[in-house]
C-alpha cells in the first residue's frame, strides 16, 4: 500500500534527507538561505511548538480534480455535483482511503466550465483521465486505482474514459486554500515562485501545458490538514512511488 512517510508509526524510517551540520549550514540553518528572493510576510503566524510525525493518516491514492482554480469553497467535497463531491461521497477503493483534492489543474481544453466533468490526476501512478463525469467516480477507482500491484501505468485502460500519463517525475503540490485558512493563501504563492526560481535554472520546472517529459510540475491544491503547520508542500515521486510531507515551509526551504 502506498504510504508518505509522515503516515509511518513505530520505526522511525532512515531519514531521506541529508542531516544540518551546523558547522556547514549554521547554527539557525540559514546558511544557503541568504540569496531567498521570497520572504513570508511576519504576521504569518506557524505553530512550531506541537510534534507533527506520524500524524498523517494513512490513504492509499491520492485524487486531483482539476478545476483550474486557486481557492474553493471551505470543504470542497460539499459543493453540488462536483467530482470532489462524487469521489467523496460515492467512490470507495478495496485498498484503503483515498485523499480528495480540488486543484488548479485545467484539462487539455483549457477552461473548466463545470466541476461536474473535468480531469483528474492519480497520485502515485501519475495518471491523467479526461472528461471523468459525476457518475464515473467508482469506474475511475476500480479501473485505474484498485489495480493489481506493480501494474504499469500504460496497460491501464477504459472502454468510456480515456487516460495518458503524467509526464513530470515529481508532482509538487502546494495548499493554496485561503477560504480555508488564509495563512494558505499567503505561503503558497510565495513558495511556488521560489521554486520556480530555483528548478527554472536546472531546466526542470514545467507548466500545466509543458509536456516534456520529466522535471517537476507544481501545482496547487484545497486543504489536505494541518493549516496550523502552513504550509504544507506534497512532494510525490514517480519512480519511487513515494510523498513526502512537509510541513512550516517557508520560501528559503526552497
Amino acid at each position: 500500500m502506498f504510504r508518505s512517510l509522515l503516515a509511518i508509526t513505530g520505526r522511525r524510517p532512515k531519514y531521506i534527507f541529508t542531516e544540518v551540520d551546523p558547522k556547514v549550514d549554521g547554527d539557525d540553518c540559514r546558511t544557503d538561505c541568504n540569496d531567498c528572493t521570497v520572504k513570508c510576510p511576519q504576521n504569518v503566524k506557524i505553530d512550531t511548538s506541537l510534534p507533527m510525525y506520524g500524524f498523517i493518516k494513512e490513504f492509499h491514492a491520492h485524487i486531483l480534480v482539476a478545476t483550474g482554480q486557486t481557492d474553493w469553497i471551505r470543504k470542497v467535497e460539499e459543493e453540488n455535483g462536483s467530482l470532489m463531491k462524487a469521489f467523496k461521497s460515492d467512490a470507495k477503493s478495496k485498498h484503503g482511503r483515498l485523499m480528495i483534492s480540488a486543484s488548479n489543474l485545467t484539462p487539455p481544453g483549457g477552461e473548466v466550465s463545470d466541476t461536474s466533468k473535468t480531469t483528474v490526476l492519480l497520485l502515485p501512478s501519475f495518471t491523467f483521465v479526461d472528461d471523468v463525469s459525476y457518475s464515473d467516480a467508482q469506474h475511475v477507482v476500480e479501473t485505474f486505482i484498485d489495480v493489481p500491484a506493480g501494474a504499469p501505468t500504460q496497460s491501464l485502460s477504459s472502454p468510456r474514459l480515456s487516460s495518458r500519463p503524467c509526464p513530470h517525475d515529481y508532482v509538487v503540490l502546494l495548499c493554496s486554500h485561503k477560504r480555508r485558512d488564509a495563512r494558505c493563501g499567503i505561503t503558497a504563492p510565495l513558495i511556488k515562485k521560489e521554486m520556480e526560481r530555483h528548478l527554472r535554472g536546472h531546466d526542470l520546472y514545467r507548466d500545466m501545458d509543458d509536456e516534456r517529459p520529466g522535471g517537476v510540475g507544481i501545482y496547487f491544491v484545497s486543504h489536505v490538514g494541518g493549516h496550523k503547520f502552513s504550509a504544507n508542500v506534497l512532494i510525490y515521486r514517480k519512480k519511487e512511488q513515494q510523498m513526502i510531507w512537509l510541513a512550516r515551509v517557508k520560501p528559503e526551504h526552497s
